[in-house]
């Protein structure tokens, strides 16, 4: 299915892209306004700790032309308001009759502590 994906074929198993960033107050204060929360979220909300790996997912790895399947995570902490979160994309499968993609996903704080887990299927378009 995929001779025409050169990019998907560059794939590897343990391919892995990161981004950290940490979410200030203010950033909360937007969130819960689009999200039409009037109360002040006391930690990061868990969608915004998923919008990492959406990034990650959309233009890091594999990047431009993937469609988000499925996601699972698995939270083990609070992430703390301006705590640097460094989420990283695993790559654990390639499917290559269907151009799937299977990837580890893992968020950590400070100090490397574990915040959410899970993974992730992508199907590779381009």
């Amino acid at each position: 299915m995929n001779k025409n994906l050169s990019r998907f074929d560059a794939l590897r198993i343990d391919d892995s892209a990161s981004v950290t960033r940490s979410f200030d107050r203010q950033a909360l204060r937007d969130w819960c306004q689009l999200a039409h929360i009037a109360a002040e979220w006391p930690e990061v909300p868990e969608p915004l700790i998923a919008g990492l790996f959406s990034y990650l997912l959309g233009e890091e790895l594999p990047g431009h032309g993937t469609n988000y399947l499925k996601q699972h995570m698995q939270f083990h902490a609070p992430a703390q308001v301006d705590e640097p979160l460094t989420a990283t994309v695993t790559v654990t499968r390639l499917r290559d009759d269907k151009a799937l993609v299977n990837l580890e996903t893992r968020c950590t704080g400070a100090g490397g502590r574990l915040i959410c887990e899970g993974d992730a299927l992508v199907l590779f378009q381009c």
